[in-house]
């Protein structure tokens, strides 16, 4: 069978699977679920509330801020996460549209 190349696709269904992919790990989805309602939260906070190595926390982390999910803020060697609302409304009525036009 023969893979479909992400060329042959709409950009916007190519930008909505990514953003969907970044959501298709329960561990991802379980960071969201702590950051919600939180506002900025450090780094280390997001680890000690996952049953996961610090590694792992950080890879997880990194593929949500990689799809546009998290905001990311530097302060001295802390690093401070939160929700892209804005980002997550955006995909939440894209999807919307796309199921039902």
């Amino acid at each position: 069978m023969p893979v479909a190349k992400l060329e042959a696709f709409e950009k916007s269904a190519v930008s909505m699977a990514a953003f969907a992919k970044a959501l298709a790990h329960p561990a991802r989805i379980c960071i969201l679920r702590y950051l919600a309602g939180k506002g900025e939260v450090a780094c280390m906070d997001i680890v000690a509330a996952l049953p996961l190595s610090q590694p792992a926390c950080s890879r997880h982390i990194n593929e949500l801020r990689k799809a546009g999910l998290l905001k990311s803020r530097e302060r001295g060697s802390h690093v401070f996460f939160q929700i892209d609302e804005s980002a997550l409304s955006r995909f939440c009525q894209a999807m919307n549209q796309t199921l039902h036009p």
